[in-house]
Order: structure tokens, then C-alpha cells, then sequence
């Protein structure tokens, strides 16, 4: 699964709702930093992106695989139950 961080940073900072420099105060990074993750010119690095969550209302954790849930399926699709 690819990343496309471009669309998650304007989705994130839209959920909020935020301005471009609302968000990058928030964050604590420049309006350009936003506009370059934006642009795709730049991508956020991960504690970025879970500030980006956080300061959004989210739960980072969501950000992770779903093992348990991944593992499930997997059991499934071989007919193998628990």
C-alpha cells in the first residue's frame, strides 16, 4: 500500500478545518512546509504525520498495519480457524 501523503496532509489539515497557515502553526513547521507537502514537492516525515493526526482530533494508531485483522483474513482464505 502506497502512501500519498499529498492528498492525507490537505485531507488532514481540511478535517480540521484549517488554513494553510493555521495548520503550519499548529504544527509548528512554515506555511511553505505545508504548501510543499501539499504539492507532493515534500512528504512528511512519520512524527510529523502523527502530529498531523493528533492536532487534527485523530488517533495515530490508526496509521498502523492491522495485524490481528490481516492475520485473520489470512486464516480465513487458507480455511484455517482458531
Amino acid at each position: 500500500m502506497t502512501l500519498d501523503s499529498k492528498h492525507l496532509v490537505q485531507q488532514l489539515r481540511l478535517s480540521g478545518p484549517y488554513s494553510v497557515i493555521q495548520f503550519a502553526k499548529k504544527l509548528g513547521v512554515s506555511k511553505q512546509t505545508v504548501y510543499n507537502w501539499e504539492s507532493g514537492k515534500t512528504a512528511p516525515d512519520l512524527p510529523q504525520l502523527i502530529r498531523m493526526y493528533i492536532v487534527c482530533g485523530l488517533n495515530p494508531r490508526s496509521l498502523l498495519p492491522q495485524k490481528k485483522q490481516q492475520e485473520e483474513e489470512v486464516s480465513k482464505d487458507l480455511g484455517i480457524s482458531e
